[in-house]
């Protein structure tokens, strides 16, 4: 049996014991992260390196549009919903044409929505999902 580095199991452990609300901060987290990543690349003209870190980025985009109940949020689920479509589709230009701006727009709204999620009150987390699947989308490196 394989030795696995003891921070990625202290990692698997803080992603199965957390609640929604840091589920959910932690995919923003991975999305900002490795959209940073990606605009670094696209500056040292890895095209490459930045079409993985997209590709990651619109990857945790798409788990967060996939555990999104809209229908339990009403108007702030569907808006969000939208913006969520709005930016996975942003991330699909910004690899297409490589175009950092695009990248750095989209940071400013994750991070955006980050903040909203880290001042929001436990009470109101229950509009986002129910429970994103874990183990699907790899926040690491």
């Amino acid at each position: 049996m394989p030795q696995t580095h003891p921070y990625h199991a202290y990692h698997r452990t803080g992603v199965q014991t957390a609640d929604q609300r840091k589920l959910i901060i932690m995919l923003y987290d991975g999305v900002i992260r490795f959209l940073r990543k990606a605009v670094i690349k696209m500056d040292a003209a890895d095209i490459e390196g930045a079409h993985n870190y997209l590709v990651r980025s619109r990857e945790i985009l798409a788990e967060l549009l996939s555990t999104l109940k809209p229908e339990k949020g009403g108007g702030v689920g569907a808006n969000l919903r939208r913006l969520y479509a709005y930016v996975f589709n942003r991330i699909v230009e910004a690899n297409l044409h490589k175009d950092p701006q695009m990248v750095e727009e989209v940071i400013n709204i994750m991070s955006t929505l980050r903040e909203g999620w880290v001042n929001m009150k436990p009470s109101g987390v229950r509009s986002q999902a129910q429970s994103p699947e874990r183990g699907k989308v790899n926040l690491t490196t």
